[in-house]
C-alpha cells in the first residue's frame, strides 16, 4: 500500500504549480520525493494505496469548545452549531471557513475544532481531482496535543515558527525582526537544513535538524481527518 502525500500550497493553490510531494511505499517510511506540478504527481499504486492532503499550519486557526447535548460529527446540524458557537471568535464570515472536528470528539468534554478557508480548501481539492489524484484523507501539518513541540520550516525568506501544544498549534514568522515567543530552556527545537542557521541566529540557540519529508509523513499518520461536512466525500 503506497501513499502519496503532497502539501497543499499557501496562500494560493495555482492549477499549474509544483506541489511538495512523498511517495512512501508504506505511509510510514520515505520514498521518492521533491517537487512536481499536480499533473505530474506520481500516482501511488497497490491495494489500499491513499492520496494524503497536508494543510500547512498558516492556513488553521484552532479553537476550543464544548458540543452541546446530542450533538456528534456526524449530525446534520453541526455545520450550523458550530457557525453559531465560533461567530464571535472568526476573522471572516461563518459562511466562508471550513470546520472539523477532532477525532472522537464527544459531548460533555471540550474538544479542538481546525478552521480554515473554505474557498482556498476547495479549490487546492479539486486541483488534485483534476490531476487524477483525488485525496483519500485532508490531515494538519501540526495539531494539538503533548509534548510540546517548536518546529521551523519554509525557507529562509518565509520562515515559521510553529508551536504545539495541549493549548493548541500557532505559527510566528521568524524572517525579519519580527518577535518570537520566549521557549523553555529544555525544549527541543526541530528545524528544516533550509532554516537551521536562521533559527539559531533568531532563537540563540542549536536546533536539531529534521528533514521536511519526515514531518509530512509523520501528518500523514495523524488520526485527524479535516475531509469533514460538504468535503466529507472528497476523494471517496
Amino acid at each position: 500500500m503506497s501513499t502519496l502525500i503532497v502539501t497543499l500550497p499557501w496562500p494560493a493553490a495555482p492549477a499549474t504549480g509544483e506541489i511538495d510531494y512523498v511517495l512512501s511505499p508504506d505511509g510510514r517510511m520515505p520514498g521518492t520525493h521533491g517537487q512536481a506540478a499536480p499533473a505530474l504527481l506520481p500516482q501511488p499504486g497497490g491495494a489500499g494505496s491513499e492520496v494524503v492532503a497536508v494543510v500547512p499550519a498558516q492556513a488553521l486557526a484552532w479553537h476550543r469548545l464544548e458540543l452541546p447535548k446530542g450533538t456528534t460529527p456526524t449530525s446534520p446540524r453541526l455545520r450550523a452549531i458550530l457557525e453559531g458557537m465560533l461567530e464571535d471568535r472568526l476573522l471572516d464570515e461563518p459562511e466562508a471557513v471550513h470546520f472539523a472536528v477532532q477525532p472522537g470528539a464527544v459531548t460533555g468534554s471540550p474538544i479542538w475544532v481546525a478552521v480554515c478557508d473554505r474557498a482556498w480548501l476547495r479549490a487546492a481539492v479539486q486541483t488534485l481531482e483534476s490531476a487524477q489524484r483525488p485525496a483519500t484523507r485532508i490531515v494538519p501539518e501540526f495539531s494539538p496535543g503533548e509534548p510540546v513541540t517548536a518546529t521551523l520550516t519554509g525557507d529562509p525568506e518565509r520562515a515559521v515558527l510553529v508551536l504545539t501544544s495541549a493549548d493548541g498549534v500557532m505559527a510566528w514568522p521568524v524572517h525579519g525582526t519580527a518577535a518570537l515567543p520566549p521557549l523553555p530552556e529544555d525544549l527541543t527545537v526541530l528545524a528544516e537544513p533550509a532554516v537551521a542557521a536562521l533559527a539559531e541566529q533568531r532563537l540563540h540557540r542549536k536546533v536539531q535538524l529534521q528533514q521536511a519529508t519526515t514531518r509530512q509523513l509523520l501528518a500523514a499518520q495523524s488520526a485527524w481527518d479535516l475531509a469533514q461536512l460538504d468535503f466529507a466525500s472528497s476523494g471517496r
